[in-house]
């Protein structure tokens, strides 16, 4: 019997288990990733499931289906016509719940951002990869990634028009001189370091493992091959809150610093020709 042809009251009790069974995995998953393996999988996922996934989403996919590529509802992939096979399991994320009942189950977990109006409670919801569904195939979503050497020649331009006509220097060298690849990676590094840094209460070595992780997602986003990571001196902490553990806020942070300064490469500078520019403040403060 379906979800929808439940009664009511069973439906319910199915939603609070089902959201149990997910705060549970994640808490799990949280004591996992002191393991190198396990955070890599996390950022991986950071990037790879960046439409329309929060964070905390991310973390779940990437500790339940590492591998996964590309991940819808069930309907939603019925929308694309594909059908997700009998018997396949989901893959369980926070969805929200506007208008439920007062005694209908919320959630802890902290929210995924929403453009919509604020939920009134979080509950886990399905959704499958690609690989666990049948029919044509799906037009692959435009690539937005570009070239190493724009990527450098963007954050070039976006070091430079925040003021500090060194800031692109990489050990002394002008990044033009270096590799577009390993120039790229540096300056990621150098520009998630520096964001990192201005955040309360994280440790000289706390930064340098979440920088390490936000640059990597970033590098994965705009599709250059991504540097090395290294795993929290935080990682599987226990505290008192359980859901919330130090891991938990260094990998919600490294994701979306990751995410914006992939956003920020992006946007900063639509021509990009290999040459050092300024911009307006304008465009500068965007």
């Amino acid at each position: 019997m379906g979800y929808r042809k439940l009664a009511p009251d069973a439906r319910r009790e199915l939603g609070k288990r089902r959201t149990a069974e997910l705060a549970d995995l994640l808490q799990a998953g949280y004591a996992a990733m002191g393991r190198r393996d396990v955070w890599a999988a996390v950022m991986r996922a950071g990037a790879v499931h960046l439409n329309h996934r929060g964070a905390v989403n991310a973390i779940a996919i990437g500790l339940q289906a590492p591998e996964a590529t590309r991940v819808l509802g069930y309907r939603a992939w019925q929308d694309e016509g594909r059908q997700v096979r009998k018997g396949e399991e989901g893959i369980r994320i926070w969805g929200p719940m506007r208008g439920r009942r007062e005694d209908e189950a919320s959630t802890p977990e902290d929210p995924e951002p929403q453009d919509e109006a604020p939920a009134r409670g979080w509950v886990s919801n399905a959704v499958f990869d690609i690989s666990q569904t049948d029919g044509p195939p799906v037009t692959p979503r435009p690539i937005s990634g570009s070239p190493a050497q724009v990527v450098r020649n963007r954050l070039i331009a976006a070091l430079t028009a925040q003021g500090d006509h060194r800031a692109f220097l990489i050990n002394g060298v002008p990044a033009e001189a270096i590799d577009p690849e390993d120039a790229s990676r540096a300056l990621l590094l150098k520009v998630a370091r520096t964001v990192i840094e201005s955040t309360d209460g994280v440790d000289a070595e706390q930064v340098e493992a979440e920088a390490a992780a936000a640059s990597h997602v970033a590098a994965r986003i705009l599709r250059v091959p991504p540097g090395p990571l290294l795993v929290p001196p935080s990682a599987g902490w226990i505290t008192a809150d359980p859901k919330n553990p130090p891991v938990k806020a260094s990998a919600v942070r490294a994701i979306t610093v990751g995410r914006s300064l992939a956003e920020l490469i992006g946007d900063v500078c639509p021509c990009c020709d290999g040459t050092r520019h300024t911009f307006g403040r304008d465009r500068a403060d965007a």
